[in-house]
């Protein structure tokens, strides 16, 4: 009875089972190190959010309801330039509908500010540091689109999070 196979195969066979086997229990050992790694990461970013997501809300919050003649005009433009910076950082850590947020608020808080500035260069204060009637309307209208720029990040920014129900935002106005 003579072999179909060559007198070398077998050890070929065999060098091959020992290397796939080899390679495959390899995978198995880093396969979880990797999902832990994925996972550690996912945690990591979890924690810069939870704290860069309510700094961003709490920067808007001082922007928003800063009064219009007793704040100084260079006060305005650091609460302006605080919530610039909150937003670089969680930009960094954030998904799409976040960034996407983000933008909206900044341009409703570039919006504002550039009203405050308008309305400080136009007009004079009202009784008790009112703003004029006449410029009233506008910054009401500047106060709402900052409102509701910033419901839009905080509804994105919870549901990141994956942190149900609501958040009132409570700006009033100064």
């Amino acid at each position: 009875m003579t072999s179909t196979a060559p007198w070398w195969g077998t050890s070929l066979f065999t060098l091959a089972t020992g290397l796939v086997t080899g390679l495959i229990a390899a995978f198995a050992a880093l396969a979880p190190k990797r999902t832990e790694r994925r996972l550690e990461r996912r945690r990591l970013s979890r924690e810069y959010k939870e704290t860069a997501y309510p700094e961003i809300t709490r920067a808007t919050y001082a922007l928003a309801t800063a009064p219009l003649w007793s704040t100084p005009a260079e006060e305005h433009k650091a609460l302006l330039q605080d919530l610039v910076a909150a937003t670089h950082t969680a930009a960094f850590f954030a998904p799409t509908p976040v960034i996407t947020a983000i933008h909206e608020l900044l341009e409703a808080a570039n919006s504002l500010s550039d009203r405050r500035d308008d309305i400080r260069a136009t007009s004079r204060p009202g009784h008790q540091g009112s703003i004029d009637l006449a410029r009233a309307e506008e910054h009401a209208e500047a106060l709402d689109q900052i409102r509701a720029a910033l419901q839009t990040f905080v509804d994105a920014s919870r549901a990141d999070l994956e942190i149900p129900g609501g958040y009132p935002i409570l700006i009033t106005p100064a």
